[in-house]
């Protein structure tokens, strides 16, 4: 077993409990007040069916959402299939626009953030390091990062890109530590089974001063509350937690963070919820990296939803930020 951080000692593997151990606590706060939230849950995407039975727990502690029993690092891969999109999308038509403005969007919001040129950026999930090449379009970077699987590291690496193999709670950060002016983790806390452990680590690799800068579903939104179990920041069984903005802040500043600031970011996530839907109401067309042919058709009709849902501050994905202190006590 690999060493835990002295916060998730109190958080039991899953392989540690029995029928008889109750309610586990939240990944999010630790707190132990949960209880089976929704056990209807399943993968509306890409079929993908679980070795075994997750149900979807809900902490009254801070109002976060996670699996339970929690899945073994050992079991995760299966859960990506060979044609999950974040492998193989390559955007065109009306997401292709919207691609290229969040990447314009990002590149302004890390420009103000860098004190000095070029900037140095560490990525974590990096994939094949397309993003990169969006950002530096835009913005004088020297990019780097992490991302587990092997073949897709290896198409970042021949971009011209410093990308490690395997996760950040694992891999050997020797030569990167406090070098960074921003670590990014978009659509990635939500995946890993020790979100804690993530968080101390991109610390680490923060120099004073630094800025943590990520994105995820929340469940403080109108979008969970209107879909239910079709809800696509569900993402079963790939999602193993999903925060509430005020778990996600309390996790951020316990784990040494200062600053935090959460909003919600233009998403088309509800394209997902209202695809979901459909299929769990019967649609069993062809699918196509996790969506079906009509998904252009579903993502304009999901807009003025998702516009509204942003003004409002209850968008399904929001972006986090938040900054090492220039002398932090964890430095």
């Amino acid at each position: 077993m690999e060493p835990r951080s002295d916060a998730e000692s109190a958080f039991p593997r899953a392989e540690e409990l029995g029928d008889e151990a109750g309610p586990v606590r939240c990944p999010i706060c630790f707190s132990g007040q949960t209880w089976r939230y929704r056990s209807d849950i399943v993968d509306l995407e890409y079929f993908v069916v679980p070795p075994r039975r997750f149900d979807m727990w809900k902490c009254g502690g801070c109002g976060s959402e996670f699996l339970d029993p929690r899945p073994l690092e050992s079991e995760l891969p299966p859960f990506y299939p060979s044609d999950y999109h974040a492998y193989n999308e390559n955007h065109d038509g009306f997401a292709r626009l919207l691609v290229q403005f969040r990447a314009r969007s990002r590149a302004r919001s890390y420009g103000r953030l860098i004190p000095n040129r070029p900037g140095r950026i560490f990525d974590v999930g990096t994939g094949d390091c397309r993003h990169f090449d969006e950002l530096r379009r835009h913005l004088d970077l020297e990019c780097a990062g992490v991302e587990i699987q092997p073949d897709i590291a290896a198409k970042g690496r021949a971009r011209g890109y410093d990308v490690l193999e395997g996760t950040l709670e694992t891999v050997d950060l020797t030569d990167h530590v406090g070098t960074y002016d921003i670590v990014s983790m978009n659509h990635v806390l939500e995946h890993v089974v020790y979100p804690h452990t993530m968080l101390e680590r991109a610390h680490d690799l923060l120099r004073p001063g630094g800025h943590l800068i990520g994105q995820l579903p929340t469940v403080s939104s109108w979008e969970n509350r209107l879909f239910g179990h079709n809800w696509g920041g569900y993402h079963y069984p790939r999602h193993l937690q999903i925060p509430s903005k005020v778990g996600l802040s309390g996790l951020l500043e316990d784990v040494g963070f200062s600053s935090v600031t959460i909003r919600s970011a233009p998403h088309i996530q509800s394209t997902i919820s209202l695809q979901n839907s459909l299929v769990r109401w019967g649609w069993r067309p062809p699918m196509q990296n996790g969506k079906t042919p009509i998904y252009g058709v579903l993502l304009i009709a999901a807009l003025p939803f998702e516009t509204v849902a942003w003004l409002c501050d209850e968008g399904g994905i929001i972006d986090f930020q938040a900054l090492k202190p220039p002398s932090s006590p964890l430095q």
